[in-house]
């Protein structure tokens, strides 16, 4: 065996190594730990000329929701909330996030939290105003 075979040798064996042990690709600690992204495209729920966006970011380490809302074509927002797309009901208030009050839910379940990021469509976001109680705009929680 040449010296630069084997020198090759020790240099792929010490990478493949390195590689066993910071687990699957991609995967870290500080990765179970970062902040998640969703968004919903906010469309006429119940005012048709309603539109808007909302991002939120989700953190599991900290137990907060964050919503980032932008709405055009409705009348001031009092309320906010994502729902289960199953029944309708409040998941998480974020009122806040559309009445110039906290853009964040703390003391959310890790649990409620996952389920938001592993399956985002179950959900739905929701902003409600005076003249559309019931909601004004909503959308889809996506990816």
């Amino acid at each position: 065996m040449t010296r630069r075979t084997h020198t090759t040798l020790v240099a792929t064996a010490l990478l493949l190594g390195a590689t066993a042990l910071s687990g699957p690709a991609g995967a870290s600690t500080a990765d179970a730990a970062a902040p998640v992204t969703r968004m919903a495209d906010l469309k006429a729920s119940g005012d048709a000329d309603g539109s808007g966006h909302a991002m939120f970011t989700l953190n599991k380490a900290k137990k907060r929701v964050c919503a980032d809302v932008t709405w055009a074509g409705i009348a001031k927002p009092n309320a906010a909330h994502i729902h289960k797309v199953s029944d309708g009901s409040i998941f998480i208030d974020l009122s806040g996030s559309v009445t110039g009050g906290k853009k964040c839910t703390t003391g959310v379940s890790k649990n409620k939290i996952q389920k938001l990021i592993d399956r985002p469509g179950r959900y739905y976001f929701n902003v409600h105003n005076g003249p559309y109680p019931a909601g004004a705009i909503q959308g889809t929680l996506r990816k």
